[in-house]
């Protein structure tokens, strides 16, 4: 086997000894091929004496887990920490009962078991400064038929997830012919951070150095660091930047400074963490950091390095390349403007606005707000500026459809330049009106808001304007009839009377009925309104008054009431104004 080696993506490193062991998890292919059958190569007993090897060259403190598989996945050493040579010579005799006897090769499922057990490994109370390695060792290609609902290798990717880079990963195949494919493509998934790697030993002949190859990439300390600066906004001078973070993993623990590297001198200055960054061994952090840009940086890109050093020098300096965009200043004055007063179809009177900036370059000048019907007159064309200070006469046209009054609105400076942020200020503008016009427009408001007051009274009513007229006309007057029931008149036409066609508000009904006035009792129909409904109360004049069988002073009548007086007996017809139910009556006594 070639020296193998875990690519050190940041830096340079130096040997030191682990501050905890190394937790190993050994998978072993115990399929039948792996002693021959089907024609391949008998390699298992090879294999057995290199793990057994192994076993001897493992440290102290160290732990070793087994596990085998073929068809399914079988425990045979559970975390069994090596303190003594007892202790190595139990996990012999285990390696040494071995068999490969099984069939179908059930690689998918072996990958979770060996990553579950990682986790648990992982959560334990001393886990802080251990290292977990699971090595793979298998002769070729996955074989799961006829196995129910087969667990495949990409499917474990979400056990590496969960992890945050924890565990280190090595797939040895042991196959003259070629390994799974799959496993390069698990090796090499970004959520190991760098960790996974694919080892040929075709036939299992380097197998003895397993061990003595690995350890060194394992306890080789090693810092991985990543700061995404694709969404890195440009900023403004004079400002402090949002906390930029640096993703970073060790694989011991340490501590760790910030320093800026700045070439170009421009004075931006790095506001560091307050203390000491500790790094736990295998466990991600997160360093943030942010930027104090001095108020006179020019524009423009800033060629920034970020320098990570260790405390205790083990792992060499880092640097990170932090690429940032100063935005050129830009500044307007005044901040509020006053147009003063125009009337519609003139413009206003020239107003000057200071701009202030660092770079040369043009911009537009636009109106946003409550700006309808008001546009720029001047500057009429795109505005050029140079460094230093830049007067802009500015005019506004207001047209002559516009309404009077006051408008605020903001005039917004838009450089060409993206990296310049746009700059504002604050207007107001009076707009008069003449005063006809002013007096033509209320009348045909008026008029409007009649028009549209009579429509919805229409609508509700559902009736037409002609038949509100009439409404009005008769909303005072009686409505319905009165019928006498005792003494009967000589004539049957006077039987009925209509209180409509009598056109009047109020009625006495001695008036109406001879036989009442020669009684020494009368009474009064008359028209009341009660919360927007037409009413008619009967009041009584002089005498006793009933109204079925009650006496009354002022009585509301509904339809087919019974009214007495003395020996006259009348009934109220009023179609569709039934008396309501005794408890909900209505009816008022005065």
């Amino acid at each position: 086997m070639a020296v193998i080696s875990i690519p050190n993506l940041c830096g340079a490193s130096v040997q030191t000894t682990p501050k905890g062991g190394i937790d190993w998890i050994l998978v072993v292919d115990t399929s039948a091929s792996m002693r021959g059958v089907g024609g391949t190569k008998n390699i298992f007993e090879p294999v057995k004496n290199s793990t057994t090897e192994f076993v001897n060259t493992a440290s102290l403190g160290d732990s070793v887990t087994i596990y085998t598989f073929d068809k399914d996945v079988t425990l045979n050493a559970d975390d069994i920490k090596i303190s003594s040579n007892l202790d190595r010579g139990k996990l012999k005799q285990i390696i040494s009962s071995l068999q490969a006897e099984g069939v179908r090769t059930h690689t998918g499922k072996a990958v979770q078991k060996a990553l579950e057990h990682s986790a648990l490994l992982n959560k334990r109370a001393d886990a802080l400064g251990r290292t977990v390695s699971i090595v793979f060792l298998t002769d070729g290609l996955e074989d799961v038929r006829g196995i129910p609902n087969p667990i495949s290798i990409p499917s474990n990717t979400q056990f590496l997830s969960e992890q945050q880079c924890k565990p280190y990963i090595f797939f040895v195949s042991l196959g003259l012919k070629e390994h799974e494919k799959q496993l390069n493509d698990f090796a090499s998934n970004p959520a190991l951070c760098g960790k996974g790697q694919v080892l040929r030993d075709p036939g299992g002949v380097q197998l003895n150095k397993l061990a003595q190859n690995i350890r060194p990439v394992l306890i080789t300390p090693k810092l991985d660091v990543n700061l995404p600066t694709a969404n890195l906004q440009p900023v403004l001078p004079g400002t402090t930047t949002e906390p930029l973070n640096i993703n970073s993993i060790s694989n011991v623990n340490g501590k760790v400074s910030l320093q800026l590297e700045d070439p170009q001198q421009s004075g931006i200055r790095l506001i560091p963490p307050d203390r000491t960054i500790d790094l736990v061994a295998n466990q991600a952090t997160i360093i943030p950091v942010r930027l104090q840009i001095p108020a006179e940086t020019k524009g423009g890109a800033s060629s920034l390095r970020l320098v990570l050093i260790s405390a205790d020098q083990a792992i060499a300096p880092i640097t990170i390349d932090l690429p940032l965009i100063i935005k050129s200043k830009l500044e307007i004055q005044p901040t509020k403007i006053d147009f003063g007063s125009t009337e519609v179809g003139k413009i206003t009177q020239t107003r000057t606005l200071l701009v202030r900036t660092n770079i040369p370059g043009t911009a537009s000048l636009q109106l946003q707000g409550n700006s309808k019907d008001v546009s720029i007159a001047e500057p009429s064309a795109t505005i050029s500026f140079q460094p230093g200070e830049t007067k802009i006469p500015v005019q506004l046209q207001v047209t002559d459809s516009n309404f009077a009054g006051n408008r605020n609105f903001t005039l917004v400076l838009t450089p060409d330049n993206s990296i310049v942020s746009p700059v504002a200020t604050e207007a107001h503008l009076l707009i008069l009106m003449p005063l006809g016009r002013k007096i033509v427009i209320w009348l045909l408001l008026g008029l409007l808001m009649l028009l549209i007051a009579l429509i919805v009274v229409c609508l509700i009513q559902r009736k037409t304007p002609l038949e509100l007229v009439e409404d009005f006309r008769t909303r005072n007057r009686l409505e319905g009839a009165l019928v006498v029931l005792e003494p009967l008149p000589q004539s049957s036409q006077d039987e009925e009377i209509s209180l409509t066609h009598l056109q009047k508000g109020r009625v006495c009904l001695s008036d109406l009925i001879p036989a009442i006035a020669a009684t020494n009792s009368d009474a009064e129909l008359v028209t009341v309104w009660r919360a927007g409904k037409k009413n008619i109360d009967l009041r009584c004049l002089k005498g006793v008054i009933f109204v079925n069988t009650k006496k009354i002073n002022t009585d509301e009548l509904y339809d087919e009431d019974i009214i007495e007086i003395d020996n006259v007996k009348l009934q109220f017809n009023w179609i569709e104004h039934q008396r309501p139910s005794e408890s909900s009556s209505g009816q008022t006594n005065f």
